[in-house]
């Protein structure tokens, strides 16, 4: 179930990156810089995560070794995926505003479907959720302020890069606001309908 997240997590973002309205806010920085860089936006992603994972142990002023190798291992396997997502998806280029949308909001669902199977599965969180998580803890701030903050400010960084390159704005756009309300939305649908996870149970 972990597996096939990270995998379809991966062809939502891709195709989000392929409609061209923006795409999630966790993957508009490396999509931004892969479009000047010689790197993908897979190994981008895996560069920025690895910088989220080196800042909770020092952070916390605690290395617990388990949680950062397994947000390691599907960094790895995320990044990856991204780039393989990109070139399955090679052959999508919408050339309308509508087919735009469309694959846009088809993103929305599909990513949202690859974050709840990962949250189902309770192997490990992603990085970006990991220093999310630790700055909550740290900060005394409930976790969902902090992740719009995160959120806002990796944004804002993706902008700052854009036109700082470009001078305008590219890959950030009404899709970024999009998958930042609709993901959540989908993931809260798919928690309430698909019951049929609920017999695939973790046992603790």
């Amino acid at each position: 179930m972990f597996l096939v997240g990270i995998f379809t997590m991966t062809l939502g973002i891709a195709l989000s990156c392929k409609a061209d309205l923006g795409t999630s806010p966790i993957s508009s920085v490396p999509w931004v810089m892969s479009m000047f860089m010689p790197w993908s936006i897979g190994e981008i992603t895996i560069v920025m995560n690895l910088l989220f994972i080196i800042a909770q142990p020092i952070l916390l002023r605690q290395f617990y070794w388990r949680k950062l190798l397994g947000q390691l291992a599907t960094l790895l396997a995320f990044g990856y995926c991204i780039d393989f997502s990109m070139s399955l998806l090679d052959w999508v280029a919408p050339d309308t505003l509508f087919w735009q949308w469309f694959d846009c909001i088809l993103s929305t669902i599909i990513l949202a479907l690859g974050v709840f199977l990962c949250i189902r599965a309770k192997i490990f969180v992603a990085a970006g959720e990991g220093i999310v998580l630790v700055i909550s803890f740290i900060s005394k701030i409930r976790f969902s302020i902090i992740k719009n903050c995160f959120d806002c400010t990796l944004v804002a960084i993706s902008l700052a890069i854009s036109f700082m390159h470009f001078g305008a704005m590219r890959g950030v756009g009404v899709g970024t606001i999009a998958a930042a309300i609709l993901v959540g939305r989908w993931i809260q649908l798919y928690s309430n309908r698909l019951h049929i996870f609920d017999k695939w149970s973790i046992l603790e």
